[in-house]
C-alpha cells in the first residue's frame, strides 16, 4: 500500500512540474527562447560570443520553422475535421435517399400483394 501511495505521489508531482514548465515556455518569444537555448549551450561548451550569436540565429530559424510546421499541421487537422463532417453529412443524405427508395419499393410490393 505504501508503494502504491509513493508512486502515486511521485506521478502527481511529475505531472504538475511538467505542466508548469510547458506554460512558462509558451510565454517566451521566439527571440527569448533562442537566447536561452544559445546561452545554455554556450555555458556547457564554453563558446565565445561570436559562436553564441551564430547559435542564437540558428535557434531562431529552427524555432520559426517548428512554429510554421505546427501551424500547417493545425490547418490540416482543421481541414480533415471539415472533410469528415462533410462526409458524415453526405452519408446521412445518402441514407435518407436509400430509405426513401426502399420504402417506396416496399409500399409498391405491398400494394401489388407481393411479400
Amino acid at each position: 500500500m505504501k508503494n502504491i501511495l509513493t508512486i502515486l505521489l511521485i506521478f502527481i508531482g511529475m505531472t504538475s512540474f511538467a505542466q508548469e514548465r510547458g506554460e512558462r515556455r509558451s510565454d517566451l518569444t521566439t527571440e527569448e527562447m533562442a537566447t536561452l537555448g544559445a546561452k545554455r549551450l554556450a555555458m556547457q561548451l564554453d563558446l565565445n560570443q561570436d559562436q553564441e550569436e551564430k547559435l542564437k540565429e540558428l535557434y531562431v530559424k529552427r524555432i520559426e520553422a517548428i512554429k510554421d510546421f505546427q501551424e500547417k499541421r493545425k490547418e490540416k487537422m482543421e481541414e480533415r475535421k471539415e472533410m469528415h463532417s462533410d462526409r458524415l453529412e453526405m452519408n446521412e443524405e445518402q441514407k435518407a435517399e436509400l430509405r426513401e427508395i426502399l420504402l417506396s419499393s416496399a409500399l409498391f410490393k405491398k400494394q401489388l400483394g407481393m411479400h
